[in-house]
This record gives structure tokens, sequence and C-alpha cells, in this order.
């Protein structure tokens, strides 16, 4: 199964479909559960955190597309939780987060005081129950995920660096170019854990595009990365918008397409209101899903959309952790930007 998308900075609808049955996958096998490697020694956290987890709430479900691929470096799951590398304003940490009853965190690193404030929205904690407009199918869904949320890792950079690196390949390519960038041009992450920081803009311009090829990237990606991390400001801008304004500021970015800003804010800046345009099968899959058409135009997705105004983005993550995808039928890939 091919995973693509339809703009420059996109991953199509079936790759979100993908991701859910590879996760559910791992979820009854040890890749989903591998963790990373200790590297032999005991070290205090230099921070702890605890959150309460209001019914309903799905920690896994709610975070489980953060990671991209099993062997991505900067996050690992446990059977109880996970570990996840960040960036901050005041250096690199590690963060271990344990699922009980309470949401536990401890944290390495420079950054480890200042990443507990983000932990929360990494989680979704930040968000209430989602309620939607009423609809047949909708409702279906959000009964059946009722503990799901949006998740907001507090870095429009390194979420569009991880949109850039899915433009115009499958989900297995792309992965393996995040983990390869990651440890090519990351450093290695503080705390007991032997995993990997998302490279920072200084990196990526450091390594030139020639580099970033090595990587396995196309030449349209390298470029879109590098416009990108000629302008991190931009990006970090964009993370305090409001999301319309966000999304016009993004895609001045070269390479930075609609499809991208939208994955980038919705998935990993916990939006509410992106609806991913230029994609090829999400038309279809919302169609299918909110009015039973196994086909359908981007203009037709929009019109079922509108009932859904503000709200758009939290449909697409229930059709996509529902699995849901209409009826097969011509070709898989199309030309995006």
């Amino acid at each position: 199964m091919h995973w693509r998308s339809t703009d420059v900075g996109g991953i199509g609808v079936d790759v979100f479909a993908k991701i859910h049955s590879v996760s559910a996958r791992f979820t009854r096998g040890m890749l989903w559960y591998a963790g990373p490697p200790f590297l032999g020694r005991e070290v205090n956290p230099d921070a702890t955190g605890s959150w309460p987890m209001p019914p309903p709430y799905d920690f896994f479900n709610t975070t489980r597309m953060l990671r991209t691929g099993h062997r991505d470096p900067t996050l690992q799951r446990e059977p109880d939780g996970l570990w996840r590398t960040a960036h901050t304003d005041d250096g690199p940490a590690t963060v271990r987060l344990t699922v009980g009853e309470h949401l536990q965190a401890k944290a390495w690193g420079p950054g480890a005081e200042q990443v507990m404030q983000d932990v929360p929205y990494w989680a979704g904690l930040h968000e209430e129950p989602w309620k939607l407009p009423s609809h047949p199918a909708t409702d279906r869904l959000l009964k059946q995920h009722s503990g799901l949320r949006g998740t907001d890792t507090r870095n429009m950079f390194e979420a569009l660096t991880n949109a850039i690196v899915h433009q115009l390949i499958t989900w297995n390519e792309a992965a393996a170019i995040w983990r390869r960038l990651c440890e090519e041009l990351g450093v290695r992450a503080p705390g007991p854990v032997d995993m990997r920081l998302s490279p920072t803009p200084r990196a990526i311009l450091g390594a030139g595009p020639d580099r970033l090829r090595s990587t396995g990237m196309g030449g349209r990606q390298s470029r879109a990365l590098m416009e990108l991390a000629r302008v991190p400001h931009v990006a970090k801008r964009a993370g305090g918008l409001p999301t319309s304004d966000a999304l016009e500021l993004l895609q001045k970015i070269p390479g930075i397409g609609p499809w991208s800003a939208s994955y980038a804010l919705g998935l990993f800046g916990g939006r509410p209101e992106p609806v991913p345009l230029g994609d090829y099968n999400l038309p279809n899959t919302l169609a299918w899903v909110l009015a039973g058409e196994p086909r359908a135009t981007e203009e037709r997705m929009l019109e079922l959309l509108e009932p859904f105004e503000g709200h758009a983005y939290r449909v697409v993550r229930l059709v996509f952790a529902a699995g849901i995808k209409p009826p097969r039928r011509g070709p898989r890939r199309a030309r995006r930007w």
C-alpha cells in the first residue's frame, strides 16, 4: 500500500489510514512497544510533572500519529506511555510519559523545566471532550472515539519539517527519511535513553541540499526544507496566530502548499479548523463517510464539511481513527504541491 500526498507538503488520506492500520498492528506487537535503548545508567530527572486524565480520554489514540514510523528516533512507545525528545527555548529535553490514574512525566536536559509546560498540549489534555454538530456518521464516530483529542507539539518548525519529509513519497519512504534525517542532523538527546532530537534550522542550513538528498529526499523536498530553515521565525510566529492567518503565512514559504500547512497545524498544532486541501483521496473518504458517496470533488468535500465549520480537522481525525476508506478504484497518486 502506498501513501501519497497531493501537495508538496502533504501526506494523503491513504497515508493517514495507513498510519492508523500500521499503528493498530504495532499495538498488538512488540514494534509498537519497542521503546528506546537505555544507555546503561540511572539518571535522576531534572523535572517531573503530573496531570489528571479526566474521562473520557484515550492517551494512545490521541498521541498515535505523533510518531513517524516505529524507528522514529524522536518518539518511542512503551506499553504504559512513551518517550519523546523536544526542543525548547532553554535547550533540549527528553521526556518519559507514563499513563496511570494520572499522566506522569519525567524530563531530562536543560529544557526539562520548560517542557513541562508543553506536555499537556502534546497529550491533548488542554482540550475539553469534543462536541461536533450532530450528524449520524460523526455522532457514531464520536461515541466510538470519545477519548480522542488534538495534539499540539508546540514546535511549528518541527511540524513543517515532518510535513516536507512526507512530500511526494510513500509512508514507509518518509519514515525512513525522517529517521535518517534525525540520526544524521539531529544531536543525541539528554537523559538515560539513546534518542535523537529533530534537526534544527542551523543544522539543516549547514548540511545543504546535497546532504539532505543523501537521506533519500527529492530535490523539491530538500529545497523546501532549506527555504523553511531560512525563516524559522515565520514558523514560530504562525504557531501563535489564528488558524486562517497561520495558513496564509505558512504558504508564503516556498514549497509549503495548503495541504502541508493544514497538516502541520492540524496534526501537530492541535488546530480543529484546517481542511487539508489538495489531497487526492480525502474528498472521497469524507464523502463516503458523510454522504455514502464513493467519489467526490474537493468542492463537494467542502460542501459536506460546511456544517462542521471550525471542526473540520476533528472530523478528519475521527475518520482516520476509525480507519474508514472508500471503495477503491483508479490511480492512487495525484500531482500535488
